[in-house]
């Protein structure tokens, strides 16, 4: 089969939920498909980075978005309906890349990633087009405007409303779409919606044995650029990592991950144990020498990939309700779930305190990833939407 992606980010480095999600379907995809990619990228793409993706695919195609082009779709925003999540990443270089690779004829499937590329698509007939929204935007908008406050929570509302008629929208015209967990398959509501989870590449995120990690090291591990993974840091410290300290004066906390921003850097002051590592060029290994990883989420959407790579690590995990919402783990058996601070910090504490509940939660969230989320099986599925898909097309 020959699946043409589209996509709003070039996917390598695998640094964010989308890019990691489209990589991995990429790299599953390619032992028994062919696949052309077309990626809009805002900063220029390494020559390595490239060659990686390369790798995988048939063809790849790199639309540049200039700064100016995005300024532009911004300041005209207003006078659409379109949210600014979908204006922001408009460029006619994507249709016609698009169109010059459906010219030849080859292509089965269109598999478009997020609503920011469904303009490029929304009135193509042939090939059927599969959508994969990876999670409602509108349930993540919904999470984060109560934490807003002000000229941003009005804001947050304004672009709320409109990803959620957009979102209503498409699931109306596009006859295939999925997300990655069933919370946003229920939010959106729709027959037409698959949830199709994200999965774990263990030779990315291989297991850690107890003996190598320090007994005395919590690690957050996120893109920092991303507004919740910022705000659940910024809530940890502040509210969880005070009662932490006053009880384990040596304990250390690790925030790697790329872009933090000055709020998240000026955590790493003075002699509070906090690192700030900023983006590093594998998360595994400080996975693999703490002794809890934490995700203390207090908004977003969707699978929380980065609760995956942990459990698949071995690293014990304390989370919250929310950021188990799309992974379904089992409380107490494959990790902990912890959602005011001093439960937080109760919940962490009594991991410190016994290595032997580390050890074996570490062990049951290994098992559960190894269960319920391998790309394999997953990706198959993908081919089975794009199967039944075609069918549906030509039966019209």
């Amino acid at each position: 089969m020959h699946i043409c992606f589209l996509t709003p980010r070039f996917p390598y480095p695998p640094l964010k939920g989308d890019s990691a999600r489209v990589y991995d379907q990429l790299r599953t995809l390619q032992h028994d498909h062919q696949v052309s990619l077309i990626s809009i990228a805002e900063t220029p793409v390494s020559a390595a980075d490239l060659a990686c993706v390369q790798a995988m695919c048939h063809t790849v195609r790199v639309v540049p978005l200039p700064r100016l082009r995005t300024l532009w779709n911004i300041a005209s925003g207003p006078a659409t309906r379109e949210p600014l999540q979908v204006r922001y990443y408009q460029t006619p270089a994507v249709q016609r890349q698009l169109a010059q690779v459906l010219a030849g004829g080859t292509v089965d499937v269109v598999h478009a990633t997020l609503i920011r590329m469904l303009p490029y698509v929304w009135s193509l007939a042939q090939p059927p087009v599969l959508v994969d929204l990876i999670d409602s935007l509108s349930l993540n908008l919904a999470s984060r405007r109560k934490q807003a406050h002000g000229l941003r929570r009005v804001a947050y509302t304004l672009e709320y409303r409109r990803v959620l008629a957009y979102e209503r929208a498409a699931t109306r015209h596009f006859p295939a779409l999925v997300v990655q967990s069933v919370a946003d398959q229920q939010t959106l509501g729709s027959p037409h919606v698959s949830v199709l989870p994200n999965g774990v590449d263990e030779t990315r995120f291989p297991f850690c044995p107890p003996a190598g990690r320090d007994p005395q090291t919590l690690v957050f591990v996120g893109n920092m650029g991303y507004p919740p993974n910022e705000e659940a840091a910024l809530w940890f410290a502040g509210a969880v990592w005070p009662l932490l300290r006053a009880r384990y004066l040596a304990l250390r906390w690790e925030i790697v991950g790329a872009n933090p921003g000055p709020r998240v850097r000026a955590l790493a002051t003075g002699d509070n144990g906090i690192t700030v590592r900023g983006r590093v060029a594998d998360v595994t290994p400080y996975l693999g020498r703490a002794t809890v990883a934490v995700c203390p989420m207090q908004s977003g959407s969707g699978i929380q990939t980065k609760v995956l790579e942990a459990l698949s690590t071995g690293t014990p995990v304390v989370t919250t309700t929310l950021a188990n919402r799309g992974v379904q783990a089992q409380p107490e058996r494959d990790l902990c779930v912890a959602d005011t601070p001093a439960a937080f910090a109760a919940a962490v504490g009594q991991l410190l305190d016994d290595p032997a509940r580390c050890v074996q939660l570490g062990a049951a969230g290994h098992a559960f990833v190894e269960r319920h989320f391998q790309w394999q099986g997953h990706v198959q599925r993908l081919v089975d939407l794009y199967t039944q898909l075609q069918g549906q097309t030509a039966a019209r």
